[in-house]
């Protein structure tokens, strides 16, 4: 596994795109970086990225993979993960917020405060749609239903995003990624040696409700199921292996126990 030297490099800021700390983050030729911060988010982003291989993700568009490694921040060594570059010299990361605030003079989060559920949805897709001719119904949905099975607390308005070419002005849909605040990962809100059960039934949702059952019926009753996932448990023993170099035996059956319920409680996501 690969150590990662990163104080000769310089730390990228996150620009709020989280809403629960800022992660250590650094960027290197064609590589991003990120370092556990809140728990074990980087166990999260590589466990996810792995299943995603057993599933339809890519029917919608790219998701992005998450390798594990040692970062070493010149004064101790911390777990975390390295991915690829998913952008372009000339394309531009541009989340959902941004792009509401942009061309109405205010934030989509503020502006869809006050609206019921599914109109929260609706107009959010008619808002991206119009603006950037992407269609992005079966996408967003497909979004929403994973951060329910995965437990992603953080996919606020700032996590959705599009990606605009700078050059043409095109737009496309940006990739699968930022999945580490899952899995129940942020251990100062839910500390390991916990019931997993309790600590999952707080969870809370974004951004368009704050209970994930709410949220993806609301996004089903619009536009219909768009997830499929077809690991199995043999899948997910696989997608831990070798994680134990980077954490402890407590935090890896912690994942795959999570991993079982939502399997159990999602399970109309499974192909037959």
């Amino acid at each position: 596994m690969r150590t990662i030297q990163v104080n000769t490099m310089i730390r990228e800021p996150l620009q709020g795109h989280t809403s629960k700390g800022d992660q250590p983050k650094w960027r290197y030729r064609n590589e991003w970086f990120k370092a556990d911060h809140m728990g074990y988010e980087a166990l999260a982003e590589i466990v996810i990225s792995r299943l995603l291989e057993k599933s339809n993700v890519k029917d919608f568009d790219e998701y992005v993979l998450y390798d594990p490694v040692w970062i070493d921040d010149g004064s101790e060594k911390l777990p975390g993960c390295a991915s690829r570059n998913f952008r372009g010299k000339n394309d531009m990361l541009i989340p959902f917020e941004r792009l509401h605030r942009t061309f109405n003079g205010r934030g989509l989060a503020q502006t869809i405060s006050g609206m019921e559920t599914e109109k929260k949805i609706s107009y959010t897709v008619n808002f991206v749609e119009q603006t950037t001719h992407l269609p992005i119904q079966a996408a967003l949905t497909m979004l929403l239903e994973l951060d329910a099975f995965f437990l992603n607390e953080d996919r606020h308005t700032n996590n959705l995003a599009v990606i605009r070419d700078e050059q043409t002005h095109k737009f496309r849909l940006s990739p699968v990624f930022d999945n580490g605040l899952a899995l129940l990962s942020d251990l100062h809100d839910y500390p390991l040696g916990q019931d997993i059960y309790p600590c999952i039934s707080r969870v809370e949702a974004k951004p368009f409700h704050t209970d994930f059952y709410e949220q993806i019926s609301a996004a089903e009753r619009l536009y219909g199921p768009q997830l499929r996932l077809s690991f199995t448990r043999q899948d997910v023993v696989k997608a831990l292996s070798g994680l134990d170099t980077l954490y402890p035996d407590e935090v890896l059956v912690r994942v795959e126990t999570i991993l079982y319920e939502q399997m159990r409680k999602y399970s109309y996501l499974f192909t037959r």
